[in-house]
């Protein structure tokens, strides 16, 4: 069985340099002090977690974008990282982040 807490530092470490390469500021909880894995200036918290099955994008079906919501909480917005910076940098389609 592999580690993992090494799973989560090293997926960590993946979202925070395509932050950084997109020219964003981040900052890296040291151990995950805080409710979240890092702060992105300009954006806020981001909680990273890789999973093995992730049932998630079976329900993504073709769309750039995908909202959820359970019970009586509030909508959450899912969309990838690649067109996540894309959308903020303002470069639709630039193909410069890591081929997750």
């Amino acid at each position: 069985m592999k580690n993992p807490k090494a799973k989560g530092t090293r997926f960590e470490r993946e979202v925070k340099k395509a932050f950084e390469e997109a020219g964003f500021s981040v900052v890296r909880s040291a151990a995950s002090l805080g409710k979240a894995d890092l702060y992105v200036e300009g954006i806020g918290s981001v909680q990273c977690k890789a999973r093995k099955r992730l049932s998630l994008y079976s329900l993504f079906d073709g769309a750039d974008i995908l909202v959820v919501k359970a019970d009586r909480k509030e909508p959450l917005v899912v969309i990838p990282v690649k067109k996540f910076l894309e959308v903020v940098n303002g470069q639709p389609d630039s193909g410069n982040y890591p081929d997750w």
